[in-house]
């Protein structure tokens, strides 16, 4: 009998996982961005062995060559190849994104878990620590931060997350809120569990998917929020090779030159979307009501 029953749950538990596969690629938006995303990851890893050039390098002789079979995206105003400084700016972008929302992630999640099972005087106080944090703007709070740590990528990255852990803090708690008066985590109440052991086995767990599908999207900004404080200045300082401070450089020369620019815009475009689509599959796929 319990072989029978092992067997039917395991049978179970691969059904289900077969149904999500099926349901996430007939998502072709979503396959897609997955294998736009896997494309960057893998030029990211591989930089030092794919790229053509040395990413800083200046050769004057050669600035401003549009893209030819030598230089395929062109050369800046320094004669730096453009498809190499791409390639080693999915670098430090993937990097980033996946910093800035691990940083989230771990101090969100843990603040909105705390908040949602203890209640009380301990969510108010916290809760209006996450609200007094979402009344600055996102955006003008992280240059503010980026502005007074200096410009580098290091301090990009903790300006960035510490404006999404209020984010994940409220998604936690409302998922906690949801989850803990469930039969289940009431009857690991009634013999005994620890809070600690409740809260992450059986609360969090069962309260993990729309934090993933939202820590999934928050790459894609946080990468789109990296850009342009690199644009600005804020991120690391040059000749380091970023897409923001890409853009910038080459937004002086549009009329000259314009695949300076183009190039390292097309390469933010295409992870950010990527990244969202990717999201928006993982959203259908755990989506109980589909």
């Amino acid at each position: 009998m319990a072989a029978m029953f092992s067997e039917t749950v395991q049978t179970v538990g691969v059904s289900n996982r077969e149904r999500a596969v099926r349901r996430f690629l007939k998502n072709r938006l979503a396959v897609v961005g997955l294998v736009v995303i896997l494309l960057f990851v893998a030029l990211a890893i591989f930089a030092p062995l794919i790229a053509p050039y040395s990413p800083l390098k200046a050769n004057f002789s050669h600035a401003f060559r549009a893209p030819t079979a030598s230089h395929w995206l062109g050369t800046d105003e320094l004669g730096r190849d453009v498809l190499s400084r791409v390639i080693w700016g999915a670098r430090g972008s993937l990097i980033s994104g996946l910093l800035i929302v691990a940083l989230g992630v771990s101090v969100g999640v843990p603040l909105g878990l705390i908040a949602g099972y203890f209640g009380g005087i301990i969510d108010d106080l916290l809760m209006r620590l996450v609200d007094a944090a979402l009344a600055f703007p996102g955006l003008v709070l992280a240059l503010a931060m980026a502005w007074i740590l200096g410009p580098s990528l290091g301090h990009a990255i903790i300006a960035i997350g510490v404006v999404t852990i209020p984010q994940f803090a409220r998604i936690t708690r409302g998922q906690v809120l949801e989850v803990k008066s469930r039969e289940y985590v009431e009857a690991a109440r009634c013999v005994g569990a620890s809070p600690i052991r409740i809260m992450l086995r059986h609360i969090l767990l069962n309260a993990a998917t729309p934090i993933i599908v939202v820590a999934t999207l928050n790459i894609g900004a946080a990468i789109l929020s990296v850009a342009g404080l690199s644009f600005l200045g804020l991120g690391p300082p040059p000749p380091a090779p970023t897409w923001g401070s890409m853009v910038q450089s080459g937004s002086q020369y549009l009329t000259l030159a314009p695949w300076i620019s183009l190039f390292p815009g097309l390469a933010i475009f295409m992870v950010v979307l990527g990244f969202n689509t990717l999201g928006d599959g993982l959203r259908d796929v755990f989506d109980p009501h589909n």
